[in-house]
């Protein structure tokens, strides 16, 4: 199990996520509020930003919801990846606000 950090509409969540399982799926069974859509890497709206740790990232992805230049900068869809270390993630729109 691997501890992620969620940074996610202005408030701070850590849970345990197992190596097969998804940040998303693991946040939402503790009904941990994270920004979804489809589940399937299609809309963006789980897009996180990654701080701070290692992770395998689907890459069967709508490139709308998640460009090759996003995913060489550390971001990652929440329903797409898995984690190999602890994560720290942060929710985009927590990111954006705090780039201004």
């Amino acid at each position: 199990m691997h501890k992620v950090t969620l940074k996610a509409r202005g408030q701070e969540f850590e849970f345990s996520c197992a190596p097969n399982v998804t940040p998303l799926r693991a946040a939402r069974d503790l009904f941990i509020p994270i920004p979804t859509g489809c589940q399937r890497g299609g809309c963006g709206m789980c897009k996180v930003k990654v701080l701070n740790g290692e992770y395998d990232q689907d890459l069967v992805r709508s490139h709308e919801a998640l460009s090759d230049e996003e995913l060489e900068n550390g971001y990652a869809l929440a329903c797409c990846m898995t984690a190999k270390s602890d994560l720290e993630i942060i929710a985009v729109e927590d990111y954006e606000k705090l780039q201004k």
